[in-house]
């Protein structure tokens, strides 16, 4: 995933694994035309938990060394599921329909988060890309 944030010194990075899912579904209605709803799903491959994003997110290409990567804990199946369910809760939300959407991929991505790691105050600190956020390691 394309970072947003960066520490101006950083001197190594992890990437956290995710798969993204554009999924669009179509809800019948009793009256008038289908219903059409997307949703964007981040699926979170370590934690097994779904994000709900407004778009699909932009990936860049970086290189790392194998040491740098953490797998991934969940396969393509159950990360695609997971992102299914979560559309189809999310849709009914919003929705008033007699049936369950037709739920439909349109795109998906193997990506991973890139978190920065940085030295700070003699401390090791570490940055998400995406929200800015800092820790202690």
């Amino acid at each position: 995933m394309k970072p947003i944030f960066k520490p101006e010194n950083p001197s190594t990075f992890v990437l956290y694994p995710y798969w993204i899912f554009h999924i669009r579904l179509r809800f019948r209605r009793i009256v008038g035309k289908d219903r059409i709803v997307d949703y964007f799903a981040y699926v979170d491959c370590y934690r097994c938990c779904v994000e709900r994003g407004d778009g699909f997110i932009d990936i860049i290409e970086i290189e790392a060394d194998e040491r740098q990567v953490m797998e991934y804990l969940i396969g393509y199946d159950e990360a695609k599921s997971k992102a299914i369910e979560s559309a189809v809760i999310w849709g009914n939300f919003r929705v008033i329909s007699w049936w369950l959407p037709k739920a439909e991929v349109i795109r998906e991505e193997k990506a991973y988060k890139i978190f920065w790691i940085f030295r700070q105050d003699e401390k090791t600190m570490i940055m998400d890309s995406l929200t800015g956020e800092v820790f202690e390691g």
